[in-house]
């Protein structure tokens, strides 16, 4: 029996998930904020950023299984997967850098280089993002190994992305020299601890071979990359699933910086670092209970749970300063909730995902690993896509980045850039107070609680009605599988 994975590679393989999500959230979560709030950027030039991070999403979304079927032809005496993890690591962690610099530029100048640059890190990430999580069900077929791994990847990926969404808005409008040098500081360190950890993740985690796959395995052809995922009807449910889920989270995160510093009016102050420090708290807790949960209630039981934790949570947020006092209390309790019920989901879709690999293997006769995964990357792409038109959409729309946004930048690298901290903090709230409207709080709140709310049912309720491997039927496939391949070596 090969189920049981060591420690050394459990350990090295999660661990390495932080550097990576750090990364990630920096230019997935703050590069709006970096060309609003830093650079400051016209209506127009902001438009267009935001159309051309959609349409390179887009188009990398679907770009994105042909990497897949790339990654699993890969022969070499490194494997399949550590090579695409290294080389994609290396480069993008040089593209992201770059993207976080202020060549000087605007206008149709500003967007080429932008342009350009956007989509060398789409690609380039995308090699190490789906050879990353391909790796992960190579390990073993034991479903509560899985859920151990996929699990720890999780609690590793979320401190990466709490340390980022913490110390940005700290650092960013209190650095000296500027909001445009914090960024030059924070982009390097992040693009160098994300190299570091895939370096020790290419040296030290192996790859494993499993007791279902066959030793002379036929070569996947670009031709089978529609079969493969169409026929796979488990796998459309979770496609449907996992994309109305993270487009919901993602436009909640996202806003959630311009929630703090223009409608709670705490720029530069460390209100939303203390929220990151909820959110932390409550999505490690659910990720480290989830493993002893999953013994005592079945997935449904949880994602049912997970959802209703999540809506109350929205409430919670969408009430403050309407029904609730707008304090930290009520926010913090309101984040909890949240948090803490897409902590369960961020497990439960991951595991739900590796599952649907036996599922195709077991229905369609081919296992096929990175295309399968590469659909996790290309539905968080379709996922920020989205969230990208409708964050750019309600700045523009709101009026809030022409009126208050971007005059509050040109003060902050301007007339603003050299006053102490509290000084110049105290400046930019009053701006802020003095410019931002009602209709403005409350565009943004409904682009930023309810939208999501409604993307959350209908992907809860897509999981429900359509989703049908249990514990049962996997180790049914399970069972099957390992006898089909006994019979052809015999």
């Amino acid at each position: 029996m090969n189920d049981k994975v060591s420690n050394k590679t459990k350990y090295t393989y999660t661990i390495s998930c932080m550097g990576r999500d750090m990364a990630y959230t920096l230019f997935s979560s703050y590069l709006l904020v970096f060309f609003t709030s830093a650079i400051g950027l016209s209506n127009f030039e902001l438009a267009a950023v935001t159309l051309i991070i959609s349409l390179t999403r887009i188009w990398d979304a679907v770009n994105d299984p042909m990497m897949g079927i790339m990654i699993d032809n890969t022969k070499s005496k490194y494997g399949k997967f550590r090579p695409w993890i290294a080389i994609g690591a290396l480069l993008s962690s040089i593209f992201i850098f770059l993207l976080f610099q202020d060549f000087g530029l605007r206008g149709v100048p500003f967007l080429i280089v932008f342009a350009v640059l956007y989509l060398l890190i789409e690609i380039t990430f995308t090699m190490n993002d789906i050879a990353y999580w391909s790796m992960y069900p190579s390990f073993t077929t034991h479903p509560k190994e899985r859920e151990s791994i996929g699990s720890l990847a999780r609690i590793f990926a979320s401190v990466g992305m709490f340390i980022v969404i913490a110390l940005v808005p700290l650092i960013y409008p209190n650095f000296k020299g500027g909001p445009k040098r914090g960024f030059f500081y924070i982009a390097l360190v992040v693009s160098l601890l994300f190299v570091i950890s895939q370096i020790i993740l290419f040296f030290f985690v192996k790859e494993k071979k499993l007791d279902i796959v066959k030793e002379d395995t036929e070569k996947t052809k670009f031709k089978d990359i529609i079969k493969i995922i169409f026929k796979n009807d488990q796998l459309i449910v979770i496609i449907v699933s996992i994309l109305l889920l993270n487009t919901g989270y993602f436009i909640t995160t996202s806003l959630g910086i311009y929630f703090f510093e223009y409608d709670f009016n705490k720029y530069g102050g460390v209100e939303f670092t203390l929220f990151s420090v909820v959110l932390a708290v409550s999505q490690l807790l659910a990720l480290i209970i989830f493993p002893s949960l999953v013994k005592k209630f079945n997935r449904k039981k949880l994602f049912t749970l997970a959802i209703l934790l999540m809506i109350v949570g929205y409430l919670f947020l969408m009430s403050t300063r309407y029904i609730l006092p707008q304090n930290m209390i009520v926010l913090s309790i309101g984040g909890f909730f949240l948090f803490f019920g897409q902590g369960f989901t961020q497990v439960l879709v991951l595991v739900m995902l590796a599952d649907t690999i036996e599922y195709g293997q077991w229905k369609l006769g081919t296992r096929n690993e990175s295309v399968i995964f590469s659909i996790n990357p290309f539905v968080v792409k379709l996922a920020t896509s989205i969230q990208t038109l409708i964050v750019g959409g309600t700045l523009i729309i709101s009026g809030m980045n022409e009126k208050v946004i971007k005059p509050l930048s040109d003060k902050m690298n301007g007339e603003f850039k050299d006053l102490p901290n509290d000084e110049k903090n105290l400046l930019a709230r009053a701006f802020i107070d003095q410019n931002m409207t009602d209709y403005m709080r409350l565009f943004l709140r409904l682009s930023m609680i309810v939208i999501p709310i409604i993307c959350i049912i209908v992907g809860y309720l897509v999981y429900v009605k359509y989703y049908k491997i249990d514990n049962e039927m996997y180790q049914t496939i399970i069972t099957d599988l390992k006898e089909r391949n006994k019979e052809e070596l015999a």
